[in-house]
């Protein structure tokens, strides 16, 4: 079933938005347990019941955070475990915690400090120690002994975990982005949905694309390059993989550049 398949057309405030009654009454129902999302019609979640597609024995399971203090230290864990490394600061990264405030977040990174559930990251020129999970340690530390890997390309989504917290990315690699998806078209810095390129270990652009579906084209409507950066063959290479990589993601045939784009920013490359 979806939110169309019910005539609750009333209108009432919701979490981002007002929305129809029928939305709200799913939603509630999967937030809860009771629903799943089991696929989608195109934009458009389709719903069933929990029990037709999870077991019941884990249904029926006790929930194993039988305190809000317990809760928390879970859902503080998974989240620094998610980002990576978080830091205890008021941020995106920490949105939807229940009942979870900067003195219950506190709290909670001190309990799992002293589980040793987490650890301590100084990074330099930055004030707050950064948070990791213990396991990853070993993992941490092998990739320091290491020389630095080949510098690789990636296409971050706006709410990648990575940057789920707008405050540290800018802290740690000098990247200040924001999701404009909300913005009203005139107050818009860079554009409705605009992706960061990632090369190396450094944000070097970002770019608004379109999708034609009719057409099957991935349009690449604008392309800014971060302050002072270097494009070099190896960069443009790896780049024009990534593009490649997102046309397949977004099954699209043909790849266009709007003009202003091309002219701008000296895009040729890809189109090579």
């Amino acid at each position: 079933i979806t939110s169309s398949d019910l005539k609750l057309d009333q209108i009432i405030d919701w979490a981002w938005a007002p929305t129809r009654l029928s939305r709200a009454a799913l939603e509630s129902m999967y937030l809860w347990g009771e629903l799943i999302i089991c696929s989608k019609a195109n934009s458009r979640k389709q719903y069933d019941f929990a029990h037709k597609h999870i077991p019941e024995h884990i249904l029926d399971c006790e929930d194993p955070n039988r305190t809000l203090q317990e809760y928390h230290d879970w859902h503080v864990l998974r989240r620094i475990g998610a980002v990576g490394l978080l830091w205890n600061k008021s941020g995106d990264a920490w949105l939807g915690i229940k009942e979870l405030k900067s003195k219950e977040r506190n709290e909670a990174i001190e309990r799992l400090l002293e589980k040793n559930r987490i650890i301590e990251i100084h990074v330099e020129n930055i004030k707050y120690p950064l948070y990791m999970k213990k396991e990853y340690e070993d993992l941490f530390n092998d990739v320091l002994s290491q020389e630095p890997a080949k510098a690789r390309g990636a296409f971050l989504a706006p709410l990648d975990n990575m940057i789920w917290d707008r405050k540290l990315i800018k802290e740690l690699f000098d990247f200040e982005y924001r999701w404009e998806v909300y913005k009203p078209a005139a107050q818009r810095q860079y554009g409705y949905y605009v992706l960061p390129v990632l090369y190396g270990s450094r944000f070097v652009a970002r770019f608004e694309p379109i999708l034609d579906k009719q057409t099957g084209t991935l349009i690449i409507k604008n392309w800014w390059w971060e302050p002072d950066v270097k494009r070099t063959i190896k960069m443009c290479k790896e780049l024009k993989r990534c593009m490649k990589g997102f046309m397949n993601f977004t099954e699209t045939q043909s790849l266009k550049i709007e003009d202003n784009a091309l002219a701008t920013s000296k895009l040729d490359w890809l189109l090579e």
